[in-house]
C-alpha cells in the first residue's frame, strides 16, 4: 500500500463546536488520488477492486468500518467490508438506511451523529458518524461506499470529496475489468461487447467531463472559446481557469499517451492545481509542485507537458511554459501574432523545482486574443501526410479572424474558434485524429477602453452624489459587458445604500459568481440584503460564508444572531454571538447584544415560572 504518513485523527471540542483535529493533510490527498488511479488501472477482477477500496478507505479514514455495497436483484448487498457488525449487515432496498438514501437520491452523503437520525440505522448498531457516496456509471447507480466510525463529528467535508472521488474512479475501474472479463469469457459476443467497450468508454468520458469545463463564463472583460476533442472517447489533455477575485489562472496540459490511464493523470492534475492556486502559489511553484506530487505515481514512460498564466486586473499576464506548445498572442491594434514561450521542462521524467521554469510578462488590450494550444492541433496531417505545422496554424487565425470581423466587431472569440477548429477539421479530410485535440482562447473585449471610461465617469457620479448619473453610466457598462466586475460591484452597492435590496441582491451576486470574489465584506453586504428581503435562509448562508472567510467580522456576527431571532431560534443566537465574542473579545457592540439577549432570556424564564405557579395556585 501507499505510505501514508499523517497523525491520528482526534474529534476535540473547540469554541462549542465538535472539530477534527489530525488526518490527512492536502499533500496526502494528492498521493492518495494517484494511488488509486495506479492500483485500479492493475487490478484485473472485479474483487481485487472491492479489496482495494477496502484497505484504501481504512487507511485515509481511520475509520471503524467500510461497508462496500453492489446492486444486485433490486437490493444494495454488502459485498466487502472489513468488520462484521452487531446486529450482521443484511441486503437493503433504496428505501432503507443511509445506503439506500444514498443509492436513491444519487447523492453523496455525510452525516456527523447518526443518535439524531434513527431512521437511518437498525437498532443496535454502533455506527455514529458515516460518509456514504453512490458508485456512478452514466446515469446508473452500480452501489454505494459507506465509510463509518464509532466517533461523532469524525469526518469533515473535504474527507468527503476525496471519497466521491475513489467512487468516480471505482466506477470507471468496475466497467473497465467487467468489459475485460466479458471478452475472455463471451468471444462469441465479441460485436456486442465491442459495442459495450464504446458505450463504457463514453461513460469516461462523462466522469472526465466533470474536471474539464468547455463552457467558461466572461471574467472581467475576457472572453473565452474552447475546443476539446479526446483522440479516444477519454483524453489526455486537461484545461481548467480559477477565478481569484482580482486574477484568474489558467493552464493547460497535455499527458503523454492516450485513453483511461492518461485520462486518469488528468483527475489527479485537476485536483493538485485546484490545490495549489487556493493556497496563492506562483506559476513556477505550480508548476514544481504539480511535477513532484504527481511524477512518484506516474505509469511507466509518461509525462505531461503544461503552460499556465495568469492575467490580473489591470489586464497585464504572467506565463511559464512546461515545455508545452507556445502561447499565441494576436495584438488587435496591428495584426501581429506574437509566439510566447519560456525555458522550461517535462513534467513527471525527473525531479524539479522553481528555477527549471522561466516566468515572462505581458499585457493583453482591447480585442487581443491569447490562444493556448495541445499539439494536436499542429502536428495533425492531411491526407497527403503533411503537417499542418504553427505557421500554417497561425495564418489561418488572421484569415478566420478576419472574415469574422466582417459580420462583427464586438466579442467574437467562441466563433473563431469555432471557424479555425472547422478549418482544421477540413485540412485533415478522413485522417483520423492523431492526437487529444484542445484549444484554449481568451479575448480582451474590443470595447473595454470605452467602458473603462464610463466606468471612471461612474465612480465620479457616485462620489459626488450624482446618483442618476452614477446609475446611468454604470448601466451602460453593464449592458456593453455584463463581467467587469467594477461595475457589478458598483451598481450592487449603490442599490444596497438607497435600499433597493432586490437590485442589489441581482449584481452582488452575479459579482460574486462572476469575479470569484471571496471577501468577508461583500458576502455580509449579500447577506444583509437577503435579510431586508426576508429570506431568512440566503441570508444565512452568505453572512456563514462571510464567518468562514473572516471568523473575527463583527457585522456578520450580529447579523447571522439576527437571522436566527427571526426564526424564534434563540439558543443559536447566542451561540453565535458566544462564538463572535471570542473571536472578537473587544468589539463591544457583540458584548452588549449578547448581554441583553441573555436577560430578554431570563425574564422571560422567570416570567414563565410565575405563571406555572399561578396555575398551580389556582
Amino acid at each position: 500500500m501507499i505510505e501514508l504518513k499523517f497523525g491520528q485523527r482526534k474529534v476535540v471540542s473547540f469554541r462549542g463546536a465538535r472539530k477534527v483535529v489530525g488526518g490527512l493533510t492536502e499533500k496526502n490527498k494528492i498521493d492518495i488520488l494517484l494511488y488509486i488511479s495506479k492500483e485500479f488501472a492493475n487490478a484485473d477482477k472485479e474483487e481485487e477492486l472491492y479489496d482495494i477500496v477496502i484497505s484504501l478507505c481504512k487507511d485515509i479514514f481511520e475509520c471503524d468500518n467500510t461497508t462496500l455495497r453492489m446492486w444486485k436483484g433490486n437490493l444494495l448487498v454488502p459485498s466487502r467490508f472489513f468488520k462484521e457488525t452487531v446486529p450482521p449487515r443484511r441486503d437493503l432496498s433504496q428505501d432503507e438506511g443511509y445506503s439506500g438514501f444514498t443509492f436513491k437520491t444519487r447523492m453523496p452523503l455525510l452525516i456527523q451523529d447518526l443518535t439524531h437520525h434513527a431512521e437511518y440505522i437498525d437498532e443496535g448498531e454502533t455506527t455514529r458518524a458515516v460518509m456514504c457516496v453512490p458508485i456512478m456509471y452514466k446515469e446508473d447507480c452500480l452501489g454505494t461506499i459507506a465509510v463509518e466510525s464509532d466517533t461523532e463529528f469524525f469526518y469533515r467535508e473535504d474527507d468527503l470529496e476525496i471519497l466521491e472521488a475513489l467512487g468516480s474512479q471505482l466506477a470507471l475501474a468496475i466497467t473497465s475489468v467487467r468489459l475485460i472479463q466479458g471478452l475472455v469469457h463471451a468471444n462469441e459476443r465479441e460485436a456486442q461487447i465491442l459495442k459495450q467497450l464504446e458505450w463504457d468508454m463514453r461513460m469516461g468520458r462523462n466522469v472526465q467531463s466533470q474536471i474539464v469545463e468547455t463552457a467558461i463564463a466572461p471574467w472581467n472583460g475576457l472572453h473565452f472559446g474552447t475546443y476539446y476533442e479526446p483522440m479516444t472517447e477519454v483524453s489526455g489533455d486537461y484545461f481548467n481557469v480559477v477565478r481569484q477575485g482580482n486574477s484568474i489562472t489558467a493552464i493547460i496540459v497535455d499527458v503523454s499517451g492516450h485513453g483511461i490511464p492518461a485520462a486518469l493523470v488528468t483527475m489527479s492534475i485537476h485536483y493538485q492545481f485546484q490545490r495549489c492556486t487556493s493556497l496563492g502559489m506562483g506559476l513556477s511553484e505550480t508548476l514544481a509542485e504539480l511535477g513532484e506530487s504527481i511524477r512518484p505515481q506516474l505509469p511507466d514512460g509518461t509525462y505531461f507537458t503544461a503552460f499556465i498564466l495568469k492575467v490580473y486586473s489591470d489586464y497585464t499576464y504572467s506565463y511559464v511554459n512546461a515545455a508545452h506548445q507556445k502561447m499565441l498572442h494576436y495584438h488587435n491594434g496591428h495584426g501581429r501574432i506574437e509566439e510566447l514561450d519560456t525555458q522550461g521542462v517535462p513534467l513527471g521524467i525527473f525531479e524539479v523545482e522553481r528555477s527549471n521554469f522561466e516566468e515572462k510578462h505581458g499585457r493583453i488590450l482591447p480585442g487581443d486574443i491569447l490562444f493556448l494550444p495541445t499539439d494536436g492541433i499542429t502536428e495533425q496531417k492531411n491526407e497527403q501526410r503533411q503537417e499542418l505545422g504553427n505557421q500554417r496554424f497561425i495564418e489561418w487565425i488572421r484569415q478566420e479572424k478576419s472574415t469574422i470581423e466582417e459580420q462583427r466587431d464586438k466579442i467574437y472569440v467562441a466563433d473563431l474558434v469555432g471557424s479555425l477548429i472547422g478549418r482544421f477539421k477540413r485540412y485533415k479530410g478522413d485522417m483520423r485524429n492523431g492526437d487529444d485535440v484542445s484549444l484554449l482562447a481568451l479575448q480582451c473585449n474590443p470595447e473595454l477602453g470605452k467602458a473603462k471610461t464610463l466606468l471612471s465617469l461612474a465612480k465620479s457620479a457616485a462620489k459626488a452624489k450624482k446618483d442618476q448619473v452614477a446609475y446611468d453610466k454604470a448601466l451602460e457598462v453593464f449592458s456593453m459587458d455584463e463581467s467587469l466586475k467594477d461595475s457589478l460591484v458598483l451598481l450592487g452597492k449603490m442599490y444596497y445604500r438607497d435600499r433597493n435590496f432586490e437590485k442589489s441582491v441581482q449584481f452582488l451576486e452575479k459579482y460574486i459568481k462572476t469575479s470569484g470574489e471571496e471577501s468577508e465584506h461583500i458576502h455580509y453586504l449579500l447577506g444583509r440584503a437577503y435579510y431586508e428581503l426576508e429570506n431568512i435562509p440566503e441570508a444565512k448562508r452568505a453572512l456563514k460564508r462571510s464567518l468562514a472567510i473572516d471568523h473575527t467580522y463583527a457585522k456578520s456576527s450580529l447579523r447571522l444572531a439576527r437571522c436566527y431571532l427571526k426564526d424564534n431560534e434563540t439558543p443559536k443566537a447566542i451561540k453565535v454571538l458566544q462564538q463572535g465574542i471570542k473571536s472578537a473579545p473587544t468589539n463591544e457592540y457583540l458584548k452588549i447584544s449578547l448581554k441583553k439577549l441573555e436577560e430578554l432570556v431570563k425574564r422571560k424564564s422567570g416570567d414563565l415560572v410565575v405563571s406555572e405557579q399561578r396555575k398551580e395556585a389556582v
